[in-house]
């Protein structure tokens, strides 16, 4: 199944059935009172959040979703059958705009829901009420009303589905560095591996669980290359995906010491950084931790001067380069286990409040 993070569809509740105009009329009382029911409610549109999905190609197959009417009044006072909702499911992490025009014209959207949990339910379009029966309308004045309400129309609107992913560590990283065969280490993420560039065309998760039933999410971003801001290479495609991580981790490999020692393996980290804030400010700001990866390919000499390298450019800089070997398991578990701890860490201060969960960027445009 293709990996789909956007669509527009449009969707429709359901109008509510017409009330009845109707009078009583039984063997012994020819000219009984009005007893018109009335109408039922139309169905809803409910999209619910659901972990189970992880794309949205199926709205990009079928672009249209309507609920059904409600049923017309009966005689005898019997009321017309409420329709049942339209339940779609979406992946967790989908935001729903609707798309309208303003006063020129011009289209514009507006954010309806923010779908980040399990099972999160919103009424998209609500259906209409039925109409009145005649039952309704008789007074001292009017002992035999004919008038009956038609039922209300439903809501009709245009959508646009953006899929945002959920993670907890968003890993990020130039093409062929070795994202994938990490993932693929720590998790049971199966993604396509192999030695050339864009080998990762859509973001994959991967799930550690510890031994006290914790889950931490990864996110494999595909490789950014600079210009990804921009649109260049696949960046400007997923670096949205980037947005609702915790936190971030930076992976450059070291296979072009294997062939020029005078190479600088940390020029990457300024790049990505650079992309990230061309791309929003606030992205730039996230914790990190950066990765010298594939320390496999080098010999002995060369992986003690990288070893130099990453502690002159800790003195330097202030930020710790880790060095590992994915493929061959090379301070894996260490790394992992780093990366728990910056996850309770994270938690602890949020449950205390002194570091509260970063809000979704959407929901910080929402409220500027």
């Amino acid at each position: 199944m293709r990996f789909v993070d956007e669509a527009i569809i449009t969707a429709r509740s359901g109008k509510g059935g017409n009330g009845c105009a109707s009078f009583r009329r039984e063997r012994f009382i020819p000219k009984g009172g009005p007893d018109g029911g009335d109408g039922g409610r139309g169905g809803d549109v409910i999209f619910r959040a659901s972990t189970k999905l992880v794309t949205l190609y199926d709205f990009r197959l079928k672009r249209h979703y309507e609920a059904k009417n409600g049923q017309p009044g009966m005689g005898s006072d019997k009321y017309g059958r409420a329709a049942d909702p339209l339940v779609l499911e979406l992946p967790v992490g989908t935001l729903v705009f609707e798309v309208t025009e303003d006063e020129q014209g011009a289209p514009c959207e507006r954010l309806l829901a923010d779908l980040v949990e399990d099972g999160q339910e919103v009424i998209i379009c609500k259906g209409g009420d039925g109409g009145r029966g005649n039952i309704h309308f008789k007074s001292p004045t009017n002992r035999a009303p004919r008038r009956c309400e038609e039922g209300w129309p439903g809501e009709d609107k245009k959508l646009r589905l953006e899929l945002k992913m959920l993670a907890d560590v968003g890993l990020l990283g130039l093409p062929n560095a070795g994202k994938s065969t990490f993932i693929s280490a720590v998790s049971a993420a199966r993604p396509k591996i192999a030695a050339y560039p864009f080998t990762t065309l859509v973001p994959n998760l991967g799930v550690i669980q510890d031994d006290v039933g914790h889950r931490m999410i990864i996110a494999d971003i595909p490789g950014l290359i600079e210009g990804a801001s921009q649109g260049l290479g696949l960046g400007h495609t997923f670096l949205k995906h980037v947005e609702r991580t915790r936190f971030l981790v930076h992976i450059l490999s070291c296979e072009d010491l294997v062939h020029d020692q005078e190479a600088d393996p940390f020029a990457g980290f300024g790049l990505l950084d650079e992309e990230l804030a061309r791309f929003d400010s606030r992205l730039a700001e996230k914790k990190q931790i950066r990765v010298i990866n594939k320390i496999d390919l080098l010999a002995e000499e060369a992986l003690d001067r990288l070893q130099a390298r990453a502690q002159e450019y800790e003195r330097e800089t202030g930020q710790t380069i880790h060095l590992l070997s994915a493929l061959r398991g090379d301070g894996l578990e260490a790394f992992v286990d780093l990366l728990w701890q910056r996850l309770h860490a994270m938690n602890t201060q949020a449950e205390d409040g002194s570091t509260p969960c970063p809000e979704p960027l959407d929901a910080q445009q929402e409220n500027e």
